[in-house]
C-alpha cells in the first residue's frame, strides 16, 4: 500500500492566506456578530408591541437613536430637592409593592415591562377604571389619542383649565395613558413627592428621557397591576395624576 504524502504545501499555502487577509476575517467575524445582534434586538423591539415610535424597522432605528440620551431611573434626590412639596398621595397610607420589579425593556422607545405582566382579566378592569374616571371628572380631563404613543387614549388637562405648571407643559398637558397591547403598564404625570414615594415604594420608575428636555421628572412609569390590592393602588396613583394636573384635590374616584 503506496505511503499518503502529508499535504504540507498546502497547508503552508493556506496559512500564508489567512495571515494575508487577517483583517478582512476580522472584520468578517465582527460583522457576522453586529448582524446576528441587530436581528435579535429588532425582534425584541417588535414583540414589544405598537408604541410612540412607527412600528418597523425605521422605528427600530430611531429607537436606537434615543438609546445613548437613556438616563438612570430610580433616584429620588431630584424630588428632595425640588420645592414643590404638594402631594396627591396619602403617603402614610402607601404600602411597599410586593415581589421584585419587573424587567424593563432595553429599548427606551417605547417603554415597557417584559415580564409580571398584569392578567387579562386586570388588564380590562385597567382599562374601564380608565374610562370610568374620565366620566366622573369631566370638568377636569378630556380622552384624546395620547401625544407621545399616539395609538393610546390618554387623559388629559380639559381645555377649559389653564396649564397649571411647567411640567404639566412640558408633558403637553397629558395626565396618563395605559399600554393596552400587552403588559397594561401606564405613564403617569405626578408631584414630586408622589413620584419619590412611587419609586421608594416599588410602584414605578421613571421614564429613561424623564428628566431630559424631551420629558419632565416627574413623567412616571407605573407597573401593571396583577390583583385587585394593586389594581386599588394604582386607581388611587390615577386620581393622584388628575389632582397635580389639574391643580385641584378634589378628583372623582370611581369603584374598580
Amino acid at each position: 500500500m503506496p505511503a499518503m504524502s502529508f499535504p504540507l504545501g498546502r497547508i503552508q499555502n493556506k496559512i500564508s492566506f489567512l495571515q494575508r487577509h487577517s483583517s478582512l476575517l476580522t472584520i468578517g467575524v465582527i460583522l457576522g456578530f453586529v448582524i446576528r445582534r441587530s436581528i435579535s434586538n429588532y425582534h425584541a423591539y417588535i414583540a414589544m408591541g405598537p408604541g410612540g415610535l412607527p412600528y418597523n424597522i425605521y422605528g427600530w432605528l430611531l429607537s436606537l437613536c434615543f438609546k445613548p440620551f437613556a438616563r438612570e431611573k430610580l433616584s429620588t434626590e431630584q424630588y428632595d430637592q425640588d420645592g414643590n412639596k404638594e402631594t396627591f398621595l396619602d403617603h402614610e397610607e402607601i404600602k411597599e409593592r410586593r415581589g421584585d420589579r419587573p424587567k424593563m425593556s432595553w429599548h427606551i422607545a417605547p417603554s415597557r415591562q417584559l415580564d409580571r405582566y398584569a392578567p387579562l382579566e386586570m388588564g380590562q378592569r385597567l382599562i374601564a377604571l380608565f374610562d370610568a374616571l374620565a366620566v366622573a371628572n369631566l370638568d377636569l380631563v378630556s380622552v384624546v389619542p395620547s401625544r407621545f404613543e399616539r395609538i393610546h387614549p390618554a387623559l388629559v388637562i380639559n381645555e377649559s383649565l389653564i396649564t397649571p405648571h411647567a411640567p404639566a407643559k412640558k408633558a403637553r398637558r397629558e395626565i396618563c395613558h395605559i399600554h393596552r397591547h400587552k403588559d397594561f403598564s401606564l405613564h403617569a404625570m405626578m408631584s414630586p413627592q408622589d413620584c419619590k414615594t412611587v419609586i421608594e415604594k416599588g410602584w414605578g420608575e421613571r421614564h429613561p428621557l424623564s428628566g431630559s428636555h424631551v420629558l419632565p421628572k416627574e413623567f412616571m412609569l407605573l407597573y401593571a397591576p396583577r390583583d385587585d390590592d394593586e389594581l386599588a393602588m394604582i386607581a388611587r396613583c390615577m386620581c393622584a395624576a388628575i389632582g397635580y394636573m389639574a391643580n385641584t384635590h378634589v378628583v372623582k374616584q370611581c369603584d374598580i
